[in-house]
């Protein structure tokens, strides 16, 4: 009974919730980058889809940690955030995070050297900086105007896509850094909604947020300009990708490359549409009732990782019809 809790404790604090946005970003990310079937066997892959599993969850860990006095006072789920991270004992929680570390650091050394790249290991130093630096003082960028949305899309989205992908192709290309640009804005947009529903124990607290910072409002509007901007550069990258995948013969499944991504990129727009809606009734929210209201509605209409979710898993879609359509044969 002891170890059921332990792994309760540990999925709490990890934020075992996300493996629902985790999991269909790494196949979005093999579908993308793989030339073929069997490349999920070699060990630099699978690696390295440990090696980002362990720095999320490190991630999730660190900000646990250096933030249980003020996740006790949330009125939403994060406040069992803390008691988690007292049954698993505030010592042995802080090796845990070092095994996490280490372990990561260890793996991501034999990628580099499976691959003879330091572009691997160098990848996952920026990542651990960014990462524990938005929790941790006395970087803190979490609190620290733009540092947030800079340090936040590095560590959470554009880095570990980048990391996994270059494991899985072997290079990055101007193609895949636009994508993965797009969907680092996009997906720091969503992120908007998880601060502000926190907005007023952040206020109490003295936690300088961006909705705290910049106001509820100004931080939607943010929130939403980087789902118009993101999402053009994303779709932008994946129309790129698209004519890459078709090739000289410039089809794809019998169709030509443009017929191919605008029959499909609806998919991509469709997963989206869930976090779209969600963020504009939290704006709308934000000028039309009192702030105490509009946050208390906004909590419970927000389902943050599910929303992360419906647009990964819409690219998931999209690039395996991809993947499946170019190397099937």
């Amino acid at each position: 009974m002891k170890t059921v809790e332990l792994l309760r404790a540990y999925l709490w604090t990890s934020r075992g919730e996300y493996l629902i946005v985790e999991l269909p970003a790494l196949a979005t990310l093999f579908f993308m980058g793989a030339s073929s079937y069997s490349r999920f066997l070699a060990p630099e892959v699978l690696e390295g889809m440990v090696v980002f599993m362990l720095l999320f969850f490190f991630g999730f860990m660190i900000n646990a940690y250096t933030d249980q006095d003020i996740d006790g006072k949330y009125t939403n789920f994060k406040n069992r955030i803390p008691a988690a991270v007292r049954l698993i004992g505030q010592r042995q929680f802080r090796l845990l995070m070092a095994v996490h570390v280490a372990a990561a650091f260890v793996l991501t050394a034999h990628v580099s050297w499976l691959m003879g790249s330091w572009t691997p290991l160098l990848l996952v130093v920026i990542g651990t900086f960014f990462g524990a630096g938005y929790s941790l003082p006395p970087l803190h960028f979490k609190v620290r105007g733009w540092l947030h949305p800079v340090s936040l899309s590095i560590s959470v989205f554009f880095i570990p896509a980048a990391f996994v992908l270059f494991t899985i192709a072997g290079e990055l290309t101007f193609i895949s850094l636009v994508f993965l640009t797009g969907v680092s804005i996009l997906h720091y947009g969503i992120e908007i909604a998880n601060q502000a529903i926190d907005y007023l124990e952040d206020k109490a607290g003295g936690v300088r947020s961006p909705p705290v910072i910049w106001g509820m409002k100004n931080s939607l509007v943010l929130g939403l300009s980087c789902l118009f901007f993101g999402g053009l550069l994303e779709l932008l990258g994946l129309y790129m990708l698209t004519l890459d995948r078709a090739g000289t013969a410039g089809t794809l499944m019998g169709l030509p490359a443009w017929a191919f991504f605008f029959l499909t990129a609806p998919i991509v727009l469709a997963g989206y549409l869930v976090p779209i809606r969600g963020l504009w009734k939290m704006y709308r929210a934000s000028i039309t009732r009192p702030i105490a209201e509009a946050t208390r509605y906004m909590k419970a209409i927000c389902k943050y990782n599910q929303w992360q979710a419906s647009g990964i898993l819409g690219l998931m879609v999209v690039s395996g019809l991809l993947f499946f359509s170019t190397f099937h044969a």
